[in-house]
């Protein structure tokens, strides 16, 4: 196959590649390529993206990295190299205080990459009924709490806790065993139904799991319950450890959980004072003083830590309690989080030594099969633990025919129903979730600004079309992004002058973050471009690389040194004039305070915005009528957010929460509010439900209402039609489980 790069790309490499100081290896999904191909009928069509490895000479490596770096062009670790070669990367940052965690890229030939190339609605639609046809739920008793605990389980706890402690302990049912015994020659061997691989002797199957279960049916007191149950059999195991290493420091009856926010470490606390007796001994390991109370770590019966102290923690494991000790148990909390082995997230957490280990996700297959894929690594679920036999056996084909998704699907459901139970919402009888969607007009004078702006867009976009694939997608996600806010701000916001120029601005900044400015280096968190407010970024002198403010609280930069930094960058994009006008008009705006009007003393809502500077706009309106309201963004420190989340939760005076979506999207408790207002749809709709369900879970005993805005001929219009399309597939393959 003949294909050819960019023209940007071209003339940046071309010098190298015909002085052979560099050879390139392209690597391309295959099932991407097959249907980009099959569907092309011009030239045009037949764009796609590939990855390209560069390949060299050690000697020339600083030479090149600096031509590259010159032309702003960085390299990233890779999916997939030559077997036998050595890799380094000169463009990837070393802090003082971090070791470089190299990630382990599966070395394979070309033709075995996964493609993960299913259109996405379908994928969704397939592992939804996936889910639904999963069985292990049907065949778990009910298994009561020790008496250490003082709440009640619910019969889908009691049940979850039976399924705990026979992946922890056994016995395996036959039903659910991945290793069954098949007579050969007159002796038993043991038949893997998956790889087809054989065993003299039948291998261990327990070890831990997933609890999948959708976000508010508490897992977190599911595996409290399984904690508190097997304490002394932690202690013997430990014990039993130490004598057999003669190490007597290095094991412990305690389990280790892991979150992805110090916010949320007060939660579990919440929950281990509410639910467990007095006198349970649990340890916070987190924070900039930690080190001096290590000691304590071994005698305890849980600690708690976030995934950033265990990156921070993994450049001196020699010295650190959380890699040095084996654990009786590892529980990662939103485990989705290790959904990619290139993560520094991943490596930390999967370098743990553990008896059992455990992840809690409602979501365990987010946008590839390899998302649950890596969870199985980290569980040890041998032989489907490598990634590439992972994707032999269910990833790649469940890319190609029919006949092979059908066996690829048939494996995932085996290996899912084995180690992983989940359950929905369904079985709580939680109050009603009245959902409404408020479609709105535009203004006169909004109108007029819009189709202004959008004629100004697609005249830049037309010339741009000339450009590179990445360079014109970018330009179009600019364009789309500015005509979101727009819909939420109307005439607010001054309008923007859509030149060339602006359309560079935003590419200049793409570069400068990194992958589309999209995610933190260090932990894959996605961090918006333009939410300069909820990123902060390290500087060299000659690349950058953007990290969220959990990353560089961890990892001992100074937040207002970084804030400074922050500031100039915005101040550069946005300009030095006041952002909104001092009088303007948005329908939105004006819509969503007549709504939190509406009996705002016998309510709680909460308000979810994606970008802070709606944030801003709410603020303003909402102090015009006297509304009182707190704020939780990325900038709002960790000590405040609970504080406010507290307030929230007890004062009848504060009757309204403005969040970031994505702030509230993960692990919080919202159960106090009963309202929530979504300012905008997302492509995702599942972004909006994560943030929904932060209210509609166990505990909640009000109806819930949830308000969404979409603006009439828009592209939030557009927006809610591809919504609505999606949870259609979904729907289509749905029965009840």
């Amino acid at each position: 196959m003949v294909g050819k790069l960019n023209f940007r790309l071209s003339d940046v490499v071309r010098k190298y590649v015909e002085e052979r100081t560099i050879e390139l290896d392209a690597l391309a999904h295959i099932g991407v390529l097959r249907d980009t191909i099959s569907r092309a009928t011009k030239i045009r069509d037949a764009i796609f993206r590939v990855d390209i490895n560069v390949y060299g000479r050690r000697e020339n490596q600083q030479m090149v990295s600096a031509h590259l770096s010159k032309n702003r062009v960085y390299l990233q670790h890779p999916d997939q190299r030559r077997p036998g070669s050595e890799y380094e990367n000169p463009h990837f940052v070393m802090f003082s205080d971090l070791e470089e965690i190299t990630p382990h890229p599966v070395l394979l030939p070309i033709e075995h990459q996964n493609s993960g190339s299913k259109a996405s609605g379908n994928l969704d639609a397939e592992i939804l009924d996936l889910y639904n046809h999963l069985t292990r739920h049907e065949d778990l008793r009910r298994l009561e709490g020790n008496d250490r605990i003082t709440t009640q389980l619910l019969p889908h706890q009691e049940k979850a806790l039976d399924f705990m402690v026979q992946r922890e302990s056994g016995p395996i049912s036959e039903k659910y065993s991945l290793w069954k015994p098949v007579e050969s020659e007159g002796e038993t061997r043991y038949l893997h139904t998956i790889t087809k691989h054989f065993r003299l002797t039948k291998p261990s199957e327990t070890g831990g799991g997933i609890l999948a279960d959708e976000m508010g049916l508490g897992k977190s007191l599911s595996i409290l319950a399984l904690i508190v149950r097997t304490l002394d059999s932690g202690r013997e195991w430990a014990a039993e450890r130490a004598r057999a290493s003669e190490q007597i420091e290095e094991a412990t009856h305690g389990t280790l959980i892991v979150v992805s926010s110090a916010l949320l470490i007060n939660n579990w606390i919440n929950e281990i004072r509410m639910h467990l007796e007095p006198g349970f001994k649990e340890f916070i390991y987190h924070g900039k003083k930690r080190s001096a109370r290590r000691h304590k770590v071994k005698h305890a019966d849980i600690v708690i830590t976030t995934y950033h102290t265990l990156i921070a923690e993994f450049k001196t494991k020699t010295y650190s309690p959380l890699h040095r000790i084996h654990w009786y148990r590892v529980v990662l909390d939103e485990a989705h989080i290790i959904r990619r082995q290139a993560t520094k997230f991943w490596r930390a957490c999967y370098e743990l030594d553990a008896n059992s280990r455990w992840c809690l996700t409602g979501t365990p297959i987010q946008n590839r099969l390899e998302d649950i894929g890596n969870l199985f690594s980290f569980l040890r679920v041998s032989p489907l633990d490598r990634l590439s036999m992972f994707r032999k056996y269910i990833a790649i084909p469940f890319d190609e025919s029919q006949e092979r998704r059908i066996l690829a699907r048939q494996n995932l459901a085996l290996l899912m129903d084995s180690v992983c139970i989940r359950r929905t919402k369904e079985i709580l009888n939680l109050p009603e979730q009245q959902d409404q969607t408020k479609f709105l007009e535009l203004s006169s004078e909004e109108r007029v600004q819009y189709e202004k702006m959008l004629k100004m867009m697609n005249t830049a976009l037309r010339e741009s079309t000339i450009e590179s694939g990445q360079q014109h997608k970018f330009r179009k996600f600019q364009a789309q992004l500015q005509l979101r806010i727009f819909c939420n701000h109307g005439t607010f916001q001054d309008p923007i002058s859509w030149t060339k120029r602006n359309f560079h601005s935003g590419e200049d900044i793409a570069g400068l973050l990194g992958m589309g400015g999209e995610r933190c280096w260090l932990c894959d968190k996605p961090i918006p471009a333009h939410e300069f407010r909820e990123f902060y970024e390290l500087y060299n002198d000659v690349y950058s690389r953007p990290l969220c403010p959990d990353c560089l609280d961890e990892n001992g930069q100074e937040e207002e040194n970084m804030n400074v930094q922050a500031s100039k960058l915005a101040e550069s994009l946005v300009g030095h004039n006041q952002y909104f006008r001092s009088n303007g008009y948005s329908i939105k705006m004006e819509t969503l305070v007549t709504d939190v009007q509406e009996d705002l003393w016998n309510s709680k809502s909460i308000i979810f915005s994606f970008w802070t500077r709606t944030l801003d706009l709410i603020q303003r309106c909402l102090a015009e009528k006297d509304i009182p309201c707190e704020r939780i963004d990325g900038a709002c420190p960790l000590t405040r957010r609970q504080v406010i989340l507290d307030d929230f939760a007890k004062k009848p005076d504060l009757p309204v929460l403005i969040m970031t979506t994505g702030t509230g999207a993960y692990g919080l408790n919202l159960t106090a509010a009963n309202r929530v207002f979504i300012v905008e749809p997302q492509w995702n709709p599942s972004i909006e439900n994560q943030a929904i369900a932060r209210a509609l879970r166990l505990g909640q005993e009000k109806e819930v209402r949830v308000i969404r805005y979409v603006i009439k001929q828009t592209i939030e219009q557009e927006m809610r039609a591809q919504q609505e399309r999606k949870l259609k597939i979904a729907a289509a393959t749905q029965r009840p489980a």
